[in-house]
């Protein structure tokens, strides 16, 4: 049974203490008003933040003919804001402090091009790049970075990066047949369908794979007979980060990191209405290595949609020797997806399929019957 309490307003249920109710009830409502004031707060003070900030505005073009460079990254360092140009070569990057920051803009294999600007509160600061091809550009990393900076030139941490280009002219089977010309990086392996990173000496699970920002969780980190089944070929971009910043991963990250981007994650961080597609083919003589891969992605207002696969197949590989039984690989990979990139809010939905097979050399065996040969063969299923 309830009675009504006229000094509270509430009702108090018959038995219980009245003090301690009206103490409950009092505190409740001071909760309440509290948490009324906080909200009204929020909306006070936002736009007024907003107002106090500044926009920066401008174009990308190409120094030698004036031509459009759409898809160029444009980056604030300091507070580390990102903006891709759009297909008409402009870009827009809003609700930046006032302050003096360097600004740097990028594409793959264009030269990096740095200016000083000064932001204003409420104001637009307009700044124009020229870039020229060039085999040599400063690279930007997106994976985590504590220093705030954006750029790998001035992060402490050691970054290297190898872009779509870089990876198609090599055609490796495997990230770490792709990897081990870098400086500090070695490959580990079994053959070629099992070779792995090694960074700076450190190998098994003190080097995180990573693909898009997540573990790949594969039994690479723990057995020496396996490898990582990404296929290099159908990449936007692979990021090595060692040094102290590794940390910032876990303990399976102490001696480094490889963090493997495909293009739909690349051109998400900012969507470019269009569509784009790659698509690559290669092959080799030594091993009869034959191998394809493909992509789009097609954006429109703040949707991106985006499908892909490739093969790959090698066979034994030829060498001086002779020829190594049991080297052969085969890759088959497909994924799709459809997502939402707002301004505040985002989802997205896909799959990943990968379907490897290959074979580990030496590791074969005599039959009972002692004629024929008997192979270790290793088959991986990986959905995401």
């Amino acid at each position: 049974m309830y009675q009504y309490d006229r000094r509270s307003g509430y009702s108090i249920m018959a038995g219980d203490d009245p003090e301690r109710s009206r103490v409950i009830v009092r505190s409740r409502l001071a909760i309440a008003v509290v948490f009324g004031a906080t909200v009204l707060l929020h909306g006070v003070v936002d736009p007024v933040a907003a107002q106090n900030h500044g926009t920066v505005r401008g174009t990308v073009t190409l120094l030698d003919t004036g031509a459009a460079v759409h898809g160029a990254t444009v980056l604030i360092i300091g507070p580390g804001l990102v903006a891709a140009t759009a297909e008409d070569w402009q870009f827009e990057i809003v609700n930046v402090p006032p302050g003096t920051y360097e600004i740097l803009a990028q594409r793959e294999h264009l030269t990096a091009t740095r200016q000083t600007i000064t932001v204003h509160a409420a104001q637009v600061a307009e700044v124009d790049f020229a870039l020229s091809l060039s085999p040599v550009h400063e690279e930007i990393t997106v994976t985590a970075n504590p220093s705030g900076s954006g750029a790998a030139f001035e992060a402490f941490n050691a970054v290297s990066t190898l872009d779509s280009f870089d990876l198609v002219t090599g055609s490796h089977g495997t990230l770490g047949e792709a990897l081990e010309n870098q400086p500090g990086i070695a490959k580990r392996g079994f053959g070629p369908g099992s070779s792995r990173p090694i960074i700076r000496g450190f190998d098994g699970d003190r080097v995180l794979m990573m693909q898009g920002g997540i573990s790949t969780a594969d039994l690479s980190s723990q057995s020496g007979d396996h490898g990582v089944t990404v296929d290099p070929n159908g990449l936007e971009r692979v990021e090595v980060v060692s040094g102290p910043a590794t940390l910032l991963y876990s303990s399976n990250a102490v001696g480094g990191l490889v963090n493997a981007i495909t293009p739909h994650e690349s051109y998400r961080e900012s969507l470019t209405a269009g569509t784009r597609g790659q698509i690559s083919a290669d092959g080799g003589s030594a091993n009869r290595q034959a191998g394809t891969n493909g992509s789009v992605q097609h954006a429109q207002d703040h949707l991106l949609l985006w499908a892909g696969g490739g093969a790959r197949r090698t066979a034994d590989y030829d060498t001086p020797e002779g020829t190594i039984k049991n080297s052969a690989t085969r890759l088959l990979s497909s994924s799709a997806g459809v997502g939402y990139f707002g301004d505040r809010v985002f989802a997205s939905g896909g799959f990943q399929v990968e379907n490897g097979r290959y074979g580990v050399p030496f590791a074969g065996a005599l039959h009972e019957d002692g004629d024929a040969e008997v192979f270790v063969d290793i088959d991986s299923r990986r959905r995401v």
